[in-house]
């Protein structure tokens, strides 16, 4: 599956960390597209294990996912709930915020090694990095504790440390609002009342959970906010605002994200099979207008090399018998979503399925297995 995507950071740059508008995929220039029809998930369109359940994280992990800056385990998993090592923590803030670039471009100095992390590991050159640039710190008797799991106040205290190498400006907060409050160390009360504040970190139920491990998923909706983060002006500090205008949209093999639609109602629930128009590009942010949700109450049958459907369904915008386009592709909405190479003619049906139709013929079939 081709994937484009735009993933802005509103943190500007530094002479140390490369820090800006985080550009996926090199697609999205010339956002023209023959379709009529996008999906919107209510699930990862990559990982398999991140589904329905998880409509609080799926939309910043894919995100994240076609960016590169955080990556599955094989067989499209990510394993969202598995908790995630001090490592692999610092792996991916590098990867998001460019700290190894600032060490070989020699923009920083490198520091001594951690004793229990060795030149080979994949993990090394990121946290030679994020020692050099003083995010992360170690034991006094200079270890690193690489395969440790990250508590949720050491990831903020890591994340904090971060965003105050580039340009952007945190402002303090109390934490005296969340009942768990004096289990936060001293040594993480600011960055954890500054990434509050921000709205980075939201807590659960009241409470901070601060010795609790950071899991997968929560490490990735933590390090979407931060890239989102927007300067207010003045002494206000940045701020995550969510935007209930921006969607992930896949339209045939393309997968975009944060797409802002541009006709926005909020009285509407943007999922599933919808009919779309006008997307394109502006700067680093694309644009879409969203006309419409279709269910997916279809059928289609693939035999000798052709689709044929039925058109009997009411109300469904076909009345007749649509022949399918000589380049027509069959689209699986299921988990993840993805393209067929080629459709296998097996005389058995796709049911519940959407052919899209433009000029008369059907340039896509949409459907789940």
């Amino acid at each position: 599956m081709k994937r484009t995507c735009k993933l802005a950071a509103a943190a500007l740059l530094t002479a140390a960390v490369t820090v800006g508008t985080v550009t996926a995929c090199a697609a999205a220039e010339t956002a023209v597209t023959t379709e009529t029809y996008a999906y919107l998930p209510d699930h990862s369109v990559y990982f398999y294990d991140v589904d329905d359940g998880y409509s609080w994280a799926f939309r910043e992990v894919d995100t994240l996912a076609v960016a590169g800056v955080i990556q599955g385990r094989g067989d499209h998993l990510f394993y969202p709930r598995n908790a995630i090592t001090r490592a692999d923590f610092i792996v991916m803030l590098d990867r998001a915020y460019g700290m190894s670039s600032a060490l070989e471009s020699g923009a920083v100095t490198a520091q001594q090694d951690f004793s229990d992390v060795p030149s080979d590991k994949y993990y090394a050159k990121s946290v030679a990095a994020a020692r050099a640039l003083g995010v992360a710190t170690g034991t006094a008797d200079n270890r690193f504790l690489p395969q440790q799991t990250m508590s949720r106040q050491d990831a903020m205290v890591f994340l904090k440390r971060t965003i105050d190498r580039t340009e952007l400006t945190l402002r303090d907060g109390a934490i005296t609002g969340f009942s768990d409050a004096a289990e936060v160390k001293s040594y993480a009360q600011e960055a954890v009342g500054a990434l509050t504040s921000a709205k980075v970190i939201g807590g659960t139920n009241g409470k901070l959970n601060p010795n609790a491990p950071v899991t997968r998923a929560e490490m990735a909706v933590m390090l979407y906010r931060a890239l989102h983060l927007t300067e207010n002006g003045g002494s206000g500090g940045a701020v995550y605002h969510e935007r209930k205008d921006t969607v992930n949209l896949c339209i045939g093999a393309q997968s975009y994200s944060d797409v802002v639609i541009e006709n926005y109602d909020s009285s509407v629930t943007y999922e599933g099979l919808v009919q779309y128009s006008g997307l394109h590009q502006d700067g680093s942010t694309m644009y879409v207008s969203i006309d419409g949700a279709h269910a997916i109450d279809r059928t289609a049958e693939y035999k000798n090399g052709t689709f044929t459907f039925d058109t009997d369904a009411e109300n469904d915008g076909i009345t007749g018998d649509y022949p399918a386009a000589a380049d027509c592709v069959a689209i699986d909405a299921g988990e993840p979503y993805h393209q067929i190479a080629e459709p296998v003619s097996t005389g058995s049906e796709y049911r519940v399925c959407y052919p899209s139709v433009r000029d008369g013929e059907v340039v896509a079939v949409y459907y789940v297995k």
